[in-house]
C-alpha cells in the first residue's frame, strides 16, 4: 500500500509539474520570489536561503530549495533575482530569474507604490527508470528521459508602508511549453499562469516591543481551485516570532523564528489532515536562513525619505 501511494503521487507531481511552481510554506520570508514588485521594498538587502523537504519518510519524497537575493539600486530601482530548485522523482526542475522594480512614493505616511516584471529560465528534466516506463509504443513517454530549456516571464504590483503590504503578481505570464503537445491529448503541455495576491498588516502591541501579523496569501492556478494560506505570527522586536498558518487544502503549519548571530533562522512544519498518504508520511518541513545586509542604495531607499 505504501508503494502504491507514493508511485501515485509521483505520478500526480510529474503530471502537474510542467504547470505549476514549487511553493515555500514561509512566503512571509520569500515574498520577492512569488511578486518581482517586492524587489528592493525594504529597508536593507536580504539575502534568503529556504529549503522545503515533503512527506519525510518517503524516499525521494519531493525537495525544494530556493536562494533569493534583492535590493535598492538608488532612491526608485531595484533588483534582484533567485534560483530554485526542485526534485520529485523522477523529475527535476531549476528555474533562475531576475527581477526589476521601480517604487513610487504616494506621499502619504511612507506608503510607496512599485511595479515589477521578472524573466525567468527554467530547465526541466524527467529520467525513468525502464521499469516504471508503460509497455508498448506511448506517444507521451517515448524515450526514459528527457530534458528542455525554455524562458518565461513574470509582473506583479505591490502596495507597501511601514505596517502593510498588499500586493497581485502573475507568474508564466506567456505559457512557454516543456514539450509539443501529444496528439488527441486533453491536456495541454503549456505551463499554466499562476496568480498570487498577498497581503499583512503589524499591530504594535506592548509598547511596539511586541507586534502581531495576520496575513494571508491566495494562490490560483488556471484549470485549479484557489489555495489560500491564513497565518498569524507574533513577532518580537520583529526578529523573533512563532506563527499558526491554516491552508485551504486541510493542512495545519506551525512556525518559529529567532535571530542568532546577525543570521535569522526560521522554521516550519506542515501536516495535512487531508489525504490517504499523509497517514504514511511524518509531515512537511522547511528551513530558512536571512540576513540584513546594509548598503549605501537601501540607505537612500525611499523608506528612510520625510515627506
Amino acid at each position: 500500500m505504501r508503494e502504491i501511494i507514493l508511485i501515485l503521487s509521483v505520478l500526480l507531481s510529474v503530471s502537474l509539474f510542467a504547470q505549476q511552481e514549487p511553493l515555500f510554506t514561509q512566503y512571509y520570508n520569500n515574498d520577492m520570489a512569488i511578486n518581482p514588485a517586492v524587489s528592493g521594498s525594504k529597508t536593507y538587502n536580504s539575502l534568503n536561503m529556504q529549503t522545503r523537504q515533503q512527506w519525510l519518510g518517503f524516499e525521494g519524497a519531493p525537495l525544494s530549495t530556493n536562494i533569493n537575493y534583492h535590493g535598492a539600486l538608488n532612491n526608485r530601482s531595484a533588483m534582484g533575482g533567485y534560483l530554485m530548485f526542485d526534485k520529485a522523482n523522477p523529475s527535476l526542475q531549476a528555474n533562475l530569474q531576475l527581477n526589476y522594480a521601480y517604487h513610487i512614493p504616494l506621499n502619504y505616511d511612507k506608503v510607496n507604490l512599485s511595479f515589477g516584471v521578472g524573466a525567468k529560465l527554467m530547465y526541466y528534466n524527467l529520467d525513468f527508470e525502464n521499469q516504471d516506463l508503460p509497455p508498448g509504443i506511448d506517444p507521451a513517454y517515448s524515450a526514459s528521459a528527457y530534458d528542455n530549456t525554455i524562458g518565461d516571464a513574470s509582473a506583479g504590483t505591490y502596495l507597501y508602508g511601514r505596517n502593510f503590504y498588499l500586493g497581485f503578481s502573475a507568474s508564466n505570464l506567456y505559457q512557454s511549453t516543456f514539450n509539443t503537445s501529444i496528439r488527441l491529448s486533453p491536456v495541454s503541455n503549456k505551463l499554466f499562469r499562476n496568480y498570487y495576491t498577498m497581503g499583512a498588516y503589524r499591530f504594535n502591541i506592548m509598547n511596539r516591543d511586541w507586534q502581531l501579523e495576520p496575513s494571508f496569501l491566495l494562490r490560483k492556478m488556471e484549470l485549479h481551485s484557489n489555495v489560500t494560506d491564513i497565518t498569524t505570527r507574533i513577532l518580537y522586536l520583529e526578529d523573533t516570532w512563532a506563527g499558526l498558518t491554516y491552508r485551504t487544502n486541510g493542512t495545519l503549519i506551525f512556525g518559529f523564528g529567532f535571530l542568532a548571530n546577525k543570521i535569522h533562522i526560521s522554521y516550519t512544519y506542515d501536516h495535512t489532515f487531508a489525504g490517504e498518504i499523509m497517514q504514511y508520511t511524518y509531515g512537511t518541513h522547511e528551513i530558512g536562513l536571512s540576513f540584513k545586509i546594509q548598503t549605501q542604495a537601501s540607505q537612500r531607499h525611499i523608506g528612510f525619505w520625510d515627506y
